[in-house]
């Protein structure tokens, strides 16, 4: 029989195991794992829909060849394509089987790389919900990538952008100060941050901007009326001063079908090896 000493230690280390087991799996996960499997299938035919795979002559995978394909149950299918059916992306007839219908055609979609040239256009045709605005001590990474002390004074603002159909943009910006001083809520009104700040008298000279993908929680997913883990587009910017002072962070989390991203780019001739360049 195990002593009090020798039994804690033998727990302690199965704590330990598991906390490790814990954390690989962690490191482990893809966006996919938090993705429902239904979305991943609606989104799957969705794409094979729009490149044309399927005439709207002959009928599509029954549920049952869906369900072998991507290895899921009849009843995840059936829910991939009722949304597939609410879009009027396919038509579904008894005894006769399901139809991919002519893709309607997409609304134009903002894009990134003529975002900060197109703010006035960008403000007369969207409306903001402010979720939060109020001082608050900047978080470390924050703090970090605005040249601050951590829990230094500043500003968040927390906002919901819509257009004429729906919400399409969660937004959330950090301001230190002085610039935090110079914003108000009632100067902010449905204007961008930046614009509110160049209003001020802050002149802007650069900006870094990064993308990537995440996938949607609980809270951002009701504000944007879309499914719980549905792929969002993660935009974070850093936007300079004139002297090269960053005066503020903003990440926004976007709809993938309101915004894509598009550059022009041409090919640098005096480079030894092939290479394209953006175009200024």
């Amino acid at each position: 029989m195990f002593g009090p000493g020798r039994s804690g230690a033998v727990i302690g280390r199965r704590r330990q195991a598991g906390e490790g087991r814990t954390r690989r799996a962690a490191v482990d996960h893809s966006v996919s794992d938090f993705v429902p499997r239904y979305y991943q299938v609606y989104t799957a035919v969705q794409q094979r829909i729009r490149e044309g795979e399927w005439s709207p002559e002959t009928p599509m995978p029954t549920e049952e060849e869906f369900a072998a394909a991507f290895r899921v149950s009849r009843v995840t299918v059936r829910k991939a394509l009722s949304m597939l059916q609410q879009e009027k992306l396919v038509l579904r007839q008894q005894g006769r089987g399901t139809f991919a219908l002519p893709v309607p055609r997409r609304q134009s979609r903002a894009n990134f790389s003529g975002f900060l040239e197109n703010v006035r256009d960008f403000e007369r045709n969207t409306k903001v919900r402010v979720l939060f605005f109020g001082r608050v001590a900047l978080p470390v990474q924050i703090a970090d990538a605005l040249g601050c002390p951590a829990g230094a004074p500043g500003l968040k603002i927390v906002r919901l952008r819509s257009d004429s159909q729906s919400p399409f943009s969660y937004s959330t910006c950090y301001l230190p100060e002085p610039e935090a001083s110079l914003v108000t809520d009632d100067l902010l009104g449905n204007r961008t941050v930046i614009a509110t700040l160049e209003a001020a008298g802050v002149a802007v000279g650069t900006a870094e901007q990064r993308l990537s993908a995440m996938a949607a929680g609980v809270e951002v997913a009701k504000l944007l009326k879309i499914e719980v883990g549905a792929p969002l587009i993660s935009m974070t910017r850093v936007v300079r001063s004139d002297d090269d002072r960053p005066v503020e962070f903003i990440e926004v989390l976007y709809r993938p079908d309101k915004f894509e991203y598009r550059v022009n780019l041409s090919r640098d001739k005096e480079s030894a090896a092939p290479r394209w360049i953006a175009k200024m």
